[in-house]
């Protein structure tokens, strides 16, 4: 009866401890997803922002100053832009095709 207590006392903490390890790999795979889908830009000045991309930028912003250049790894353009106290951030592949204001 002692052998047999023993035993289903191992099963259950050898099961309690593989399902802590999965749930602990299941939210380690969901961090990681999450992390990797934002993108990271570095500051560039903005006389480096290609000519496509400010075309595109005075055609869609009429008015707009551009203050502020980003790039991704990808060449996208991330833009801050402001027309009196609006401030929009918008971005842009190196071609000049809009892709969203963040």
């Amino acid at each position: 009866m002692e052998k047999k207590n023993l035993l289903l006392g191992l099963l259950l903490l050898f099961g309690v401890s593989t399902t802590n390890v999965i749930a602990n790999t299941t939210l380690d795979i969901n961090k990681v997803v999450l992390q990797g889908q934002e993108k990271e830009y570095a500051k560039i000045d903005t006389s480096d922002v290609p000519v496509d991309v400010l075309r595109s930028i005075s055609a869609k912003y009429s008015g707009y100053s551009l203050d502020e250049a980003y790039l991704s790894d990808d060449v996208e353009y991330k833009v801050v832009l402001t027309k009196e106290k609006t401030k929009i951030t918008a971005i842009y592949k190196a071609t000049g095709e809009f892709v969203k204001e963040a």
